[in-house]
């Protein structure tokens, strides 16, 4: 496929034989598995090609409009990417509004016609007067008399500006005013030439009998793999099509190949900051447009202000909090429920001599120093009955409290390596727990040994006793944080990144 400049080429053939991916290779959208492409003297994406970039103009089939934009700020916003000054953006939109009937200029591109929005998108593509304007599909749903007028355009500006123009389009005859014409099916290019000289070599009257003599060709499997063949150009022409087995074609030959080899013009470079480089047009068209989508995207803004809050009222209800109201069984063979209903704290510690105490129904106090939202009581009269429910899942754990808790609470300390098994036994408080949920079993267990701690230090506290003595001889200090902390306070960061996060990706 050759394109020389100065020229119109109508690249012709039916939906999906490759119009469109051929065209996205040509600006460097997408990438050949084999094969070269050559545009404007380079090849697109590389260093000082210009393509994709100010060189090249690139309507695309679908639609790729803002839709917050008006139709003056989407001309206006691919002006300032392709460093166009504010003057000569304003010129260039009142002749292309004139000649493509453009929608009013305040109207928004979502509220246009997908007719509208096409002629939109072909304005969008020509407002810098590219040197290569490629466009996919630009007159389909056109009114005639718009369409003959486009076409008019597009032959003006190749022979004036010597702008070298690729259209695709389904309507075969429409294409004969192109000075080139490339027929295509199943990604294959059957036939390329001016429109003449094609009906000429197939004694045909329209391009679309032309077409249709290729594809049966193909069928039968007489095309082979086209190529030039310049020797018979300069000799007078193409071969016949009665007697060649494949189609050879001319060199385009009423032009030059400059297109492919004349030297890239020099592209103007910004200035460089490290490895990233600072256009200022760039820089207040990508925030102008930012704007615009945000706040003419009601549904857009609303979600922005309403999907945070919801979300951290989702996640402080949900994660992070203590767990409440867990079951636990409580027997407590020292003092039943009743007795320790009227118990006074201030009695359960009296200190007599320097280094004793008298304690008296210290497993109230300690049942009342468990009280806490986490723990739900269940109390019960006899041990079995409570290690029943808790087999059933009624409650998640079980604490026992021995007949002589506080007199051998009291031999504990006083006798220390001294006391008996009996003693050493009656002294503990047992708790059986249901372990297959380990995160409230941890949780319950954790809860209960602070609690004891907490009971030791109000016990040290009334005997007169340094505070240490209830403590575990282990201390902990904290560089960072407290282990008073809640989980909440360490999910928070995590939360906020996955809001961003969300944010940043919702489609405007």
């Amino acid at each position: 496929m050759r394109v020389q400049r100065g020229s119109i080429y109508g690249l012709l053939g039916a939906s999906g034989c490759g119009k469109t991916t051929l065209l996205s290779c040509i600006v460097g959208r997408k990438k050949l598995d084999s094969g070269d492409v050559w545009v404007l003297g380079g090849v697109p994406g590389t260093e000082n090609s210009g393509v994709p970039g100010c060189r090249v103009g690139y309507m695309p089939q679908d639609i790729n409009l803002v839709g917050e934009f008006t139709v003056k700020g989407a001309i206006s916003y691919f002006g300032r990417i392709l460093d166009m000054t504010d003057e000569l953006i304003e010129e260039r939109f009142k002749s292309l509004k004139k000649l493509l009937d453009l929608p009013p200029d305040d109207r928004m591109i979502k509220n246009c016609s997908g007719g509208q929005q096409r002629r939109v998108s072909f304005a969008a593509a020509m407002v810098h007067k590219p040197e290569l304007l490629i466009l996919d599909e630009p007159t389909v749903g056109l009114d005639p008399v718009l369409r003959d007028s486009i076409w008019n355009y597009l032959v003006e500006i190749s022979q004036k500006e010597n702008t070298a123009i690729v259209i695709t389009t389904h309507y075969i005859e429409e294409a004969k005013q192109a000075n080139y014409v490339g027929l295509m099916r199943e990604g294959r290019l059957l036939a390329e030439d001016s429109p003449e000289r094609l009906l000429n070599l197939f004694r045909c009257d329209t391009l679309e009998d032309v077409f249709l003599i290729l594809c049966m060709r193909q069928e039968e499997g007489q095309l082979s793999d086209l190529e030039y063949n310049i020797d018979e150009h300069q000799n007078g022409g193409l071969q016949s099509a009665e007697s060649a087995s494949s189609i050879a074609l001319s060199e385009m030959g009423h032009g030059s190949l400059d297109i492919l080899t004349k030297k890239s013009p020099p592209i103007k470079r910004n200035k460089q900051i490290g490895t990233f480089s600072l256009n200022k047009n760039h820089l207040k068209a990508l925030m102008a447009k930012n704007y615009l989508q945000y706040f003419r995207n009601t549904a857009g803004l609303v979600f922005n202000l309403i999907f945070p809050i919801i979300e951290m009222l989702a996640f402080l209800s949900a994660i992070g909090g203590d767990v409440k109201n867990i079951g636990l069984g409580i027997v407590n063979d020292e003092y039943p429920l009743s007795a320790c209903n009227h118990y006074n704290r201030m009695n359960t510690a009296i200190p007599y001599s320097i280094a004793e105490c008298n304690f008296t129904e210290l497993s109230c106090r300690f049942l009342e120093d468990v009280r806490d939202p986490m723990i739900h009581e269940v109390y019960y009269e006899d041990f079995e009955s409570a290690v029943n429910d808790a087999s059933h899942g009624k409650i998640i754990g079980v604490l026992h409290i021995s007949q002589n808790f506080s007199e051998s609470y009291k031999d504990r300390l006083v006798k220390g390596g001294d006391a008996d098994d009996g003693t050493l036994d009656s002294s503990q408080i047992k708790v059986w727990l249901d372990m297959s949920n380990r995160q409230i079993g941890a949780t319950l267990k954790f809860k209960l040994l602070s609690k004891f701690v907490d009971f030791q230090r109000g016990l040290t506290k009334d005997c007169r006793l340094p505070k240490k003595l209830a403590e575990i001889p282990i201390h902990f200090n904290y560089e960072y944080g407290s282990d008073q902390e809640t989980y909440t306070v360490y999910m928070t960061p995590g939360v906020l990144l996955t809001i961003m996060f969300f944010m940043g990706t919702t489609p405007r």
